[in-house]
C-alpha cells in the first residue's frame, strides 16, 4: 500500500529545518521520504549526503549524466557517478530568481518514483534554494573582505602582528603558531571559460581535502593559482612538513585521477613562526613551483631546493657567461664534430659523478665510459675529479635544466 503523506506537517518540518543548515534540511527530507538526500552547488560538488545506512552516503561525485525526463520538466533521472560505483537517482535543480543555485537527488528505488515523492522533492527546492542563496551572500559578503586581507597578508602589506591575529578572528583563522604556504597551478591554463571552471574545481578539491583531515582551509583563487596556507596551532603535535607534503601529494594525485589530461603542479614554501612572515613563504611556494616544474620534481619544497634556488633569481646574463665558461669548450667540439660528450658529461654529473653508475645509465663498458671522460677532460683542459670543478659542472647543467640558457 502506498504511504500517504500530510502535507501541511511535511511543510512545517521542513520550513523548521531550513532555519537550520543545508545538512539539517536534507536531514529532515530523508526523514520523511525515507531515499537518500544528495545536494550538490552548480557545479555538482557535493555540499550534503544523507542516509539511514552508511554504506549509501557519497563523499563526492565524478561524473553526472541525465538520462530521461519525467512529464513534468523540472524532474529527471540521472545517473551519478561517485568514487566506488555508479547510482541512479531522480533529481531537480535548485534555482533561486533565474539562478541555478545548485541540485537535489533522491537516490532509491528510481522504477516507482510517486507523485507524492515527486511533489515533495519539488516543494523541497525552493527550501533548499533560499538556504543555498543566503549561503552563497555570506559567503560573497566575507569574500569581500577576505580576499583582499589575503592578498595584503602573502604581499607582505600588514606589518602589524596583532592586525594579522585580529582581522583572522573574523574568519576563525589561528595564526598564533607556525605557517606554511602551498602554492597549486594549472600548469597548462588557458583564460577559456572551461579553465576558469576548472581552477574553482582545484579550489574546490584542495578545501575537501583539508577539511576531511580537519584542518582548515585558507585558500586564495588567482588566475591560474589557488593559494594555501597551512597553520598548526600552538602545543598541537603536528609536523607542518609532513602536513603540507600530505596535501599537495593527496591534491595533486585527486586532481590528476579526476583530469588526466591536463598538467598541475604545486610548490610549498618555508614554515614560519610570525604571520608577518607568511609573505615570504608564499613567494618560495611560487619559486619552488617553478622549479619544480622545470626540473620534473612533483612536491617541490622550496627549502630542498639548495643551489638551484639560487640560480633562480640570479641575472640571466651572469648564468649564460658562466654557462659558457664551464661548458662551452665541449659544446662548440659536439656541434663541429657531431659528438654527444656534453649529453656523457651531464648523465656523469646527474649520477654524482660515480663511472659505473653513469656507465650502466649510458649502456656503456667501463672502459668506454673511461675513455669518454679522459676525452672530455681533454676538450675542457680541466680535470673532472676536482671537487670544485664538479661542483661548477654540476651548477651548469642545473642552470641548463632550469632553462636558463
Amino acid at each position: 500500500m502506498e504511504q500517504s503523506f500530510f502535507i501541511p506537517d511535511i511543510a512545517t518540518t521542513l520550513i523548521k529545518a531550513s532555519h537550520e543548515d543545508t545538512t539539517q534540511l536534507a536531514q529532515a527530507l530523508h526523514s520523511i521520504i525515507k531515499m537518500p538526500v544528495i545536494v550538490t552547488n552548480p557545479h555538482y560538488q557535493l555540499i550534503a549526503s544523507v542516509s539511514s545506512n552508511p554504506l549509501e552516503k557519497v563523499d563526492s561525485l565524478l561524473a553526472i549524466q541525465q538520462l530521461k525526463l519525467l512529464e513534468d520538466p523540472a524532474v529527471s533521472l540521472y545517473l551519478l557517478t561517485t568514487d566506488i560505483s555508479e547510482i541512479e537517482a531522480w533529481g531537480t535543480a535548485i534555482i533561486f530568481g533565474s539562478n541555478t543555485v545548485g541540485y537535489l537527488f533522491l537516490q532509491g528505488d528510481t522504477a516507482n518514483f510517486s507523485e507524492q515523492t515527486q511533489s515533495l522533492l519539488s516543494f523541497a527546492a525552493p527550501l533548499f534554494a533560499i538556504k543555498l542563496q543566503k549561503n552563497l551572500e555570506f559567503r560573497q559578503e566575507k569574500l569581500k573582505f577576505k580576499e583582499p586581507f589575503l592578498f595584503d597578508l602573502l604581499y607582505g602589506n600588514l606589518k602589524q602582528k596583532d592586525d594579522i591575529l585580529e582581522y583572522g578572528k573574523v574568519w576563525n583563522w589561528d595564526f598564533n603558531g607556525s605557517q606554511s604556504v602551498l602554492v597549486f597551478a594549472i600548469s597548462d591554463f588557458n583564460h577559456l571559460a572551461a579553465d576558469k571552471k576548472l581552477v574553482n574545481k582545484m579550489l574546490y578539491i584542495i578545501e575537501r581535502f583539508v577539511q576531511a583531515r580537519n584542518w582548515e582551509p585558507i585558500t586564495m583563487k588567482r588566475g591560474s593559482q589557488v593559494t594555501l596556507i597551512l597553520t598548526a596551532k600552538i602545543g598541537e603535535p603536528v609536523n607542518l612538513g609532513d602536513m603540507a607534503f600530505t596535501v599537495a601529494e593527496g591534491v595533486l594525485n585527486e586532481l590528476n585521477r579526476q583530469e588526466p589530461e591536463r598538467v598541475f603542479s604545486c610548490g610549498i614554501g618555508k614554515i614560519y613562526p610570525d604571520p608577518r612572515d607568511m609573505f615570504r613563504s608564499f613567494q618560495e611556494a611560487k619559486i619552488a613551483l617553478d622549479l619544480g616544474v622545470l626540473l620534473n620534481i612533483k612536491v617541490p619544497f622550496f627549502e630542498k631546493l639548495g643551489l638551484e634556488r639560487i640560480l633562480y633569481k640570479h641575472d640571466i646574463q651572469d648564468l649564460k657567461e658562466y654557462f659558457e665558461t664551464i661548458l662551452g669548450r665541449l659544446l662548440e667540439y659536439d656541434k663541429a664534430n657531431n659528438t654527444d660528450f656534453t649529453d656523457t658529461l651531464e648523465v656523469f654529473s646527474d649520477h654524482q659523478f660515480d663511472l659505473t653508475a653513469a656507465a650502466q645509465a649510458l649502456f656503456l663498458h667501463r672502459n668506454s665510459m673511461r675513455y669518454r671522460i679522459k676525452k672530455i677532460e681533454e676538450i675542457l683542459d680541466y680535470k673532472l675529479d676536482s671537487v670544485n670543478n664538479r661542483l661548477n659542472i654540476s651548477a651548469a647543467f642545473k642552470i641548463k635544466k632550469m632553462k636558463k640558457v
